[in-house]
């Protein structure tokens, strides 16, 4: 294993579940179901977004190309938390709407709807009985404040501008105070940057290995408000922590816990997203060996393993 430490602000370490990673995979790309994820410990909020029709207790969830009355967006399981609405502020800070409608990959591809990008396939990870569909870009929310260090993950297909995952005060958007969004790059360069409501920042030397393929894969994100850090994993990878003390001056250290969020910011030319699995909660408990690396190192640390 070698050590290279280069001054970029960041921290980053490989390690943790990759060797136990679970990932499910179909034609159309790879996703983890809800309750298998091998990062999460603890569910506090989830749900699979299956219609009424394959066996969800949910009547109000209909496969049908259109954004559905309030009670289809009703969080499906609560894990003895109090009940949540999906919410996306475009719809209305308190219409308990998420901007999405219902649609599957089964058979028949009731609520499918076709568009840029080419809907890729099943995701083999529950998508062929149901998932989020909306026309263009999309964020939605949960109200969460139960820890303060937390994942959230959920499956997307991949989008030629970004993925986003969100903690902050206002489930639903990416544009608020307070606020701590990832944005992960789908076009192609591996990047990653922060966005708190205003600012955009690229963190330097970050490289998810993500390409542009127009999938489904898994992300998350271990956001953690005592260390002030944020973990990315994509497809249950871990790509490194990011120290938010030193990334662009300490700017995005303080955010709210009072909800969390997933969305996709669509390229030029696109006009469909697709997102399933939404999965929020504490992370397993890190391995010994993965502690963090000695805090007299100024920079980014970057271990990988080799072979």
């Amino acid at each position: 294993m070698r050590l290279n430490r280069l001054s970029l602000g960041i921290l980053t370490l490989a390690f943790a579940q990759t060797s136990f990673a679970t990932i499910f995979t179909g034609p159309g790309g790879s996703g983890v179901p809800v309750g298998s994820s091998s990062l999460l410990g603890q569910l506090d909020y989830s749900d699979t977004f299956t219609g009424a029709g394959n066996g969800s207790p949910n009547g109000a969830r209909i496969y049908a190309a259109a954004v559905q009355p309030s009670p289809a967006y009703a969080l499906e399981s609560l894990y003895g938390h109090p009940g949540a609405f999906f919410t996306s502020q475009s719809q209305g800070a308190n219409n308990n709407i998420g901007e999405f409608s219902f649609a599957m990959d089964g058979p028949g591809l009731l609520g499918l709807v076709n568009g840029t990008p080419t809907y890729p396939g099943t995701s083999g990870a529950g998508s062929a009985t149901g998932f989020t569909q909306t026309g263009g870009s999309v964020d939605y929310g949960v109200p969460f404040g139960f820890r303060s260090r937390y994942l959230v993950q959920f499956d997307s297909v991949n989008s030629s501008d970004r993925i986003d995952i969100t903690s902050g005060g206002i489930p639903g958007t990416i544009f608020q105070p307070n606020s701590l969004s990832i944005f992960i790059r789908g076009n192609g360069s591996g990047g990653v940057s922060l966005f708190n409501g205003t600012t955009d920042t690229p963190v330097p030397g970050y490289n998810t290995g993500l390409t542009n393929d127009g999938k489904w894969h898994n992300f998350a994100v271990l956001f953690d408000q005592v260390a002030k850090s944020v973990e990315i994993y994509v497809d249950e990878q871990s790509k490194g922590i990011i120290d938010l003390t030193t990334l662009n001056g300490g700017l995005y250290q303080n955010f709210s816990n009072a909800a969390v969020g997933v969305g996709t910011g669509l390229g030029g030319g696109q006009d469909r997203s697709w997102t399933d699995n939404f999965q929020v909660g504490a992370p397993v408990p890190e391995p010994a060996s993965a502690m963090m690396l000695g805090a007299g190192f100024a920079g980014l640390l970057l271990r990988r393993r080799r072979a």
